[in-house]
């Protein structure tokens, strides 16, 4: 059996399930993604129809977490975990958020317009996100849940 199984890289994350504090996760990610060349990234896993997020405990156990229990999840080697998005954002404008979440938790950061060619606008780039958007952070690179969102407040919006 050993010979059917495809090596998966595993990536250290940060994941924030309410009402349980933020705690550290291992995922797996394969060497080849499903709607691109190169790596699957850990947005790629988090598009995928499955329900549930298979992370690894720090005890070694395995869980399944329901995707739309997620609040959030901070990336801790964005380069690496998320290379594809980096290489998207190169050159799209930018605009500084305030998200705030239903638990009344708030985060602002930098999102990037990775949408078509006049859907640059930050509604835009909020409505035709699927399930997580990318949220630069001071602290770091987030993936947040947007159906755990209230509401989006701008603060600035940047030409590219």
């Amino acid at each position: 059996m050993e010979t059917y199984r495809i090596p998966k890289e595993k990536m250290t994350v940060l994941l924030r399930v309410p009402p349980e504090p933020p705690d550290e996760k291992t995922v797996f990610l394969s060497p080849f993604a499903d709607s691109h060349q190169g790596r699957e990234t850990l947005s790629d896993l988090l598009l995928k129809k499955d329900r549930f997020l298979p992370v690894l405990e720090k005890d070694s156990y395995l869980l399944l977490v329901q995707k739309s229990a997620i609040q959030w999840i901070e990336v801790l080697k964005p380069e690496q975990a998320e290379w594809y998005y980096f290489e998207m954002r190169q050159g799209t404008s930018k605009a500084r958020i305030l998200v705030e979440f239903t638990t009344g938790e708030t985060m602002e950061g930098h999102i990037h317009a990775l949408t078509p060619e006049g859907d640059r606008r930050v509604s835009d780039v909020i409505n035709l996100s699927q399930g997580f958007l990318h949220l630069e952070t001071r602290e770091g690179l987030y993936l947040i849940n947007l159906e755990k969102v209230n509401t989006v407040k701008i603060i600035e919006e940047e030409a590219s």
